[in-house]
């Protein structure tokens, strides 16, 4: 089954075309490499995403931090805050 990320957990998720399932539960996520595929669910308290054209979708976090190149994160609900810098990023509610 996906790996859970209890509160005051973290995972990191990094490497080249890596596709990977989480359950959030407080915890925070960290995303970085190349072309990585993450899907998030539960709540997580943080989820920071660098490196290049990563996407990653989940249900919802308190903070959504972005940086690098082309990378592309949507959550599903709440009001996240969100700090984003780098070029071609995208973070939305879908």
């Amino acid at each position: 089954g996906p790996t859970v990320v209890a509160d005051g957990g973290s995972v990191s998720v990094s490497g080249v075309d890596q596709h990977r399932t989480l359950t959030c539960a407080g915890g925070t996520v960290e995303v970085s490499g190349v072309d990585n595929t993450v899907e998030i669910t539960g709540h997580c308290g943080r989820v920071a995403v660098s490196g290049i054209e990563n996407i990653v979708t989940l249900e919802s976090a308190d903070v959504i931090e972005v940086s690098g190149i082309g990378s592309r994160v949507t959550y599903h609900s709440g009001a996240p805050r969100i700090d984003s810098s780098g070029s071609d990023v995208t973070v939305q509610q879908g």
